[in-house]
């Protein structure tokens, strides 16, 4: 089934529509950083200004625009039929596409890495291994809790035909809500701002609780599992 989706994939500009969301994303990040007056320039002020960019504005309308969008396929298409006479259920089905919704976001997280990177040379930003590691580390924990964060809106508007669009706007004003989160008690409780919380974005913050944020983040996943086992099953019979 994953491999039959990444086939399809292929074949789509969906994924490279993407791409090009994530990079614009990093640019404005580079923009934000340069163009600000007395602001701390650096390989990591760059890394952190794009993870910024990424769970408050593109993180979570592309994600779930692009597992919603993958679902819906099947919909719009006409080929959900299809898949559920053969012996497949519509829960493999439905993991099949988080599965390669969970390899995209590996994907934009790499590409957001790969933006510091070139960014930091073009600018002649000086950085060292250890910051490289301690870039890859914050972009990819703020890059999967967001993704685990925005799971059960993915699941939930897929559930009907069309609803996609509709689950893409949630999700940029759930993930927009956070920027006003970020600096307060709430922040590891917000689910799109957990990852913060856990890469102690600001070290000098007291608002940091990191099993408080990895709570929220193992409940966002018993509701996806829930919506996806569950209901579906519910609506099957």
């Amino acid at each position: 089934m994953i491999w039959a989706e990444l086939k399809k994939l292929k074949r789509h500009y969906l994924l490279p529509l993407s791409i090009g969301v994530v990079v614009l994303s990093s640019l404005l990040a580079l923009f934000q950083l340069t163009g600000a007056a007395n602001s701390v320039v650096g390989y990591l002020p760059l890394t952190d200004g794009i993870l910024w960019n990424n769970i408050t504005l593109t993180f979570p309308f592309l994600i779930t625009f692009f597992g919603s969008y993958l679902m819906n396929r099947e919909y719009s298409e006409d080929t959900l039929k299809n898949n559920l006479i053969v012996p497949v259920s519509y829960s493999k089905l439905k993991f099949a596409k988080i599965a390669i919704t969970v390899f995209a976001t590996f994907l934009f997280i790499a590409v957001s890495f790969l933006c510091s990177i070139v960014f930091a040379l073009v600018l002649q930003y000086p950085f060292n291994l250890a910051d490289i590691g301690m870039a890859f580390w914050k972009l990819l924990v703020t890059g999967i809790s967001c993704l685990i964060a925005v799971m059960p809106i993915i699941a939930f508007f897929s559930l009907k035909r069309n609803l996609f669009l509709a689950g893409t706007c949630v999700a940029f004003v759930y993930g927009f809500c956070g920027i006003f989160v970020a600096n307060t008690h709430f922040i590891s409780w917000y689910p799109t701002t957990t990852g913060l919380s856990i890469i102690k974005y600001a070290p000098n913050s007291a608002n940091y609780q990191i099993s408080v944020s990895i709570f929220v983040l193992a409940i966002c996943l018993f509701i996806s599992l829930f919506i996806i086992s569950v209901i579906r099953r519910k609506r099957d019979d």
